[in-house]
């Protein structure tokens, strides 16, 4: 389990109703871009500071706006615009996979469902939450499998990348597109765990990307 995926253990069971208020106190921070996932609120507990930390962490970055979803016009994307907003940043689809998709959706309408009314989260209807799925698994991050060519740069992508999420298809953009994928991703990771990659990382990761695509791009 990557470190990431760890810290989505705090939604389970016993501790996901904390969560909640957790990811409703940090997107009112996100929402204002005000510091860093370390903040602290000094009429907080200890144990809320940790959670708002975690939650701040599994949060999407901002930055993605309405007009940025891949077809934005249609119902997924109009329905992630109207509920995912209301608690945290707007999520892309490719943030994860399609085989990650439903349970990350089922695990934030558990914490929207038992959110308190006073926060006002409007929740999706059943037949909604239908329409959500399917859109984000149908605009979801393409996986590379287990066939990743080999090449400099690999072994670092690998690492790096898992952490967060799957590890994307290297056909899912043209060589010339990497460098902007890699940088966005950087600074994701900027935002998200304090941790940027630094040159050298960032520079081997894309040299990987942009030769592997070529090597596995169909004619």
């Amino acid at each position: 389990m990557t470190a990431l995926r760890g810290v989505h253990e705090f939604g389970k069971r016993a501790m996901w109703p904390w969560l909640c208020c957790a990811v409703v106190l940090g997107c009112r921070q996100s929402d204002s871009q005000a510091g860093t996932a370390g903040d602290t609120i000094p009429s907080l507990s200890s144990m809320d500071q940790i959670l708002l930390a975690a939650s701040k962490v599994i949060l999407p970055p901002p930055g993605l706006a309405p007009a940025d979803l891949p077809d934005p016009n249609s119902p997924g994307a109009l329905a992630i615009a109207r509920y995912c907003v209301a608690c945290h940043a707007l999520p892309a689809p490719s943030s994860h996979s399609a085989t990650d998709w439903p349970q990350v959706l089922r695990r934030m309408w558990a914490r929207m469902d038992g959110l308190p009314r006073r926060f006002n989260v409007p929740v999706p209807t059943t037949g909604e939450r239908v329409v959500i799925t399917r859109y984000t698994v149908a605009n979801a991050l393409k996986v590379s499998g287990a066939n990743l060519p080999q090449g400099p740069g690999r072994e670092r992508f690998e690492r790096t990348c898992s952490r967060c999420h799957e590890l994307a298809d290297p056909r899912q953009h043209t060589p010339g597109d990497w460098v902007a994928v890699v940088t966005r991703m950087s600074q994701h990771m900027e935002q998200m765990v304090g941790q940027p990659l630094d040159a050298q990382e960032l520079q081997q990761i894309v040299l990987y990307l942009e030769g592997a695509s070529k090597a596995t791009r169909r004619p």
